[in-house]
């Protein structure tokens, strides 16, 4: 990966202010990179609707409620299906009939005849029930399904006329209003057409509210109840629950959830669960698609309110839950036993996606992949955890705002002429720190003999962390403003200026009072010239070491964000060439 080689002398554009918009100078502007000339631009217009009011365009759906992430609030298992609700009358679109279909007035119906009389015509049901077919009469469909109101229209059109072969098609749906009602997010009346089901009504009205059952939805018709649905047959156990299709008048409601009882730690699917006063508490387990691999079943306690106050419960064994009647808010804690999922990549004999114990670090890791291979070099070791991956992203960001930060504010200090310069200076390190790659690499020994003698150097491994072991590669990498960019056979026990010398020396924009060299190892260092010392000592160089020399800045400007980011594109670097495609190259 090249690094560009950077000025850093920042010039500022003239600026005004226009009813708090601030404007930048179009040269300079111009001069910027598209990516970074829009990352400035926004953040002045964030700045500006921060103090604006805000308004709301109105929308078909509202969203429920959500965390800062844009996750629903409640974690009872199902109501995401309901994250969204209709909060117009408009009819929920259905295309796909059966021949079940039950017809009634306001639908359309087409007849089509081939023969000695042939004919097209579209015939809608009228509210007596009947469609009128030209030169055949009145017929009674309604209450009829589709397919049997169609071979009673194919009958009479052949009793009438002979060698006549007849097709009927459904061309339009009628709209029924329904009522949703109970204990559902947002009750009222609903228009739907014909071929809707409780489910679609349940999807506009936003589902059953946070004290609405899942599990006991009622479909009433002419004051009975015609159907109990589960919705838990479905979303769980994959069975159709919808057998009813609406009809005008219905009303689909909601009873009240009876018992909430949450399931945590050892199992596939971690949920708040309703259950019925008949079930009992090891058909959470169930719900929750069973015990996790993890699963510690000599763990298990349930937690009760009881006369106001909480109550531990140890559960004697996963098959005594069949013993519990649910209570409502009850929580189930099985505990998991604590294992991490690792991997290991490159010069080892077994490399590889491996579970390790809580506590366990590299020192057992290692050994349990095979070993180091005989071309390994444990000293370029990365190990990358996700925590820390976080926070480099984090801090990257944070440098690049305040790099846009010293362009927004310092644009209006100096000429126009020398703010184009300065953005030309500064813009190729902004674009690579934005562009370039964040890892979470930790230090850490890789060092087994290190390892064993001072075990208080192992690092402890974490889920998700990765592991690199690249293969040795007897070369150092030479990048920035040197003569000749490339790579330089390692020699022991020479000093940076000699490798610098070897790829021709520093060119005519070296900044050579700040050399930065990065170690396999990740450490970062920046030695000045003719110094080329740390504490007194000189630098050491390692197979694999990488030395950039950075374009020359200006004093007192910007030097500190610049440092940073080059180690931060450096430490990404370092990452890359860990791996073993890279070092054979």
């Amino acid at each position: 990966m090249r690094i560009f080689i950077l000025s850093m002398f920042l010039a500022i554009s003239t600026s005004i202010s226009i009813e708090g918009q601030e404007e930048f100078d179009s040269s300079f502007l111009e001069s910027l990179p598209e990516g970074v000339r829009q990352d400035l631009l926004d953040q002045v217009t964030d700045k500006k609707e921060l103090e604006d009011e805000q308004y709301r365009r109105p929308s078909t759906f509202v969203q429920k409620p959500t965390n800062d992430e844009g996750e629903l609030l409640s974690n009872r298992f199902g109501v995401n299906i309901f994250d969204m609700m209709q909060t117009t009358l408009m009819p929920l679109n259905e295309p796909n009939f059966d021949s079940s279909y039950v017809l009634d007035f306001g639908d359309v119906l087409e007849v089509q005849t081939l023969g000695q009389r042939g004919f097209v015509t579209q015939v809608e049901i009228k509210r007596d029930g009947s469609v009128s077919i030209p030169e055949i009469g009145k017929l009674y469909v309604a209450g009829l399904s589709l397919d049997d109101a169609t071979k009673k229209i194919q009958k009479k059109i052949s009793e009438t006329s002979i060698g006549v072969e007849s097709f009927v098609t459904l061309v339009n749906v009628r709209d029924i209003q329904v009522i949703v009602a109970g204990n559902v997010f947002n009750p009222g009346p609903y228009i739907l057409n014909g071929n809707s089901n409780v489910f679609h009504a349940l999807t506009i009205s936003g589902g059953p509210s946070d004290m609405g059952s899942f599990r006991e939805i009622e479909l009433v018709r002419d004051n009975k109840v015609i159907e109990v649905i589960d919705l838990y047959d479905t979303f769980i156990f994959g069975k159709s629950s919808f057998n009813k299709r609406l009809r005008s008048g219905d009303i689909v409601f909601v009873k009240p959830v009876q018992n909430l009882v949450s399931v945590i730690g050892g199992v596939k699917r971690p949920f708040v669960y309703e259950l019925k006063e008949s079930d009992t508490l090891d058909t959470v387990i169930s719900f929750a698609n069973g015990l996790s691999a993890d699963a510690d079943i000599s763990d298990i306690n349930l937690y009760r309110l009881i006369d106001g106050k909480v109550e531990a419960i140890d559960v004697k064994g996963i098959d005594s839950l069949k013993t519990f009647a649910p209570v409502d808010n009850d929580r189930l804690v099985i505990r998991r036993f604590s294992f991490r999922s690792v991997e290991i990549l490159g010069a080892v004999n077994n490399p590889g996606t491996y579970i390790v114990n809580e506590g366990e670090g590299l020192l057992d890791l290692i050994p349990r992949a095979g070993g180091y291979s005989s071309n390994a070099y444990p000293f370029g070791g990365v190990l990358e955890n996700l925590n820390t991956e976080k926070i480099n992203r984090m801090a990257a960001d944070e440098l690049y705002k305040s790099f846009l930060d010293n362009l927004s504010n310092l644009s209006g200090k100096a000429s126009s002429g020398s703010a184009v310069e300065g953005a030309a200076s500064t813009r190729l390190i902004m674009e690579e720190l934005k562009n370039s790659p964040v890892s979470g690499r930790v230090s850490a020994e890789f060092d087994l003999n290190a390892l064993e003698e001072d075990p208080s150097k192992d690092v402890v491994l974490q889920d998700g962390d990765k592991i690199t072991i690249p293969e040795f590669v007897n070369q150092v990498y030479i990048f920035g403003e040197v003569s000749s960019e490339g790579t330089v056979r390692f020699e022991s026990g020479q000093p940076v200026s000699f490798y610098i010398e070897k790829k021709g020396g520093f060119s005519g924009f070296a900044d050579e009072r700040n050399v930065f060299v990065l170690n396999p190892n990740g450490e970062t260092f920046k030695v000045s010239k003719n110094v080329f010392m740390r504490q007194g000592r000189d630098i050491e160089i390692y197979p694999g070491s990488v030395i950039f020399v950075p374009r020359g800045l200006n004093d007192g400007f910007l030097i500190t964000e610049t440092a940073q980011a080059y180690a931060a594109i450096l430490g990404n670097i370092g990452v890359s060439l860990a791996s073993i495609s890279v070092l054979k190259e």
